[in-house]
């Protein structure tokens, strides 16, 4: 299913997502993150360590759930409902760097001690808009 064109804004924009995961025994883990959309594959990219429990929690045909809250109108937001369709290290230290940029205005993500980024590719199956 693909975002509509009046609300890719909230994806390219300084707008947090709370990404929903599901963990091992059912229940559900939730994660405010920052957001990315490849407009040419229709993927949601969200970026994150290696060894979070989001992280864990994400692997490839898995669901995933998230909301992207307008930052300057909480009324309009899009709700998404997808599945993982790849995660991934390559590219992920590139993609965080862009995010940085994004968000933060600075050119390169400090990384921890050790850190490993993974990339990961959400396919939206259900797109709900609103405001």
């Amino acid at each position: 299913m693909n975002i509509p064109e009046n609300y890719k804004d909230l994806f390219l924009g300084k707008n947090f997502a709370s990404v929903a995961t599901v963990n091992p025994d059912g229940s559900p883990q939730v994660t405010p993150m920052w957001i990315d959309y490849d407009e040419e594959s229709n993927e949601i990219l969200v970026n994150t360590a290696k060894g979070r429990k989001k992280a864990r929690n994400m692997t490839v045909g898995s669901k995933v759930a998230l909301t992207i809250l307008d930052s300057t109108n909480f009324y309009r937001y899009a709700a998404i409902q997808g599945e993982i369709l790849d995660v991934t290290t390559k590219d992920a230290e590139d993609h965080i760097n862009k995010l940085s940029m994004k968000y933060f205005g600075r050119e390169k993500y400090n990384l921890g001690e050790g850190e490993i980024r993974i990339l990961v590719k959400i396919k939206p199956n259900y797109v709900h808009v609103s405001g």
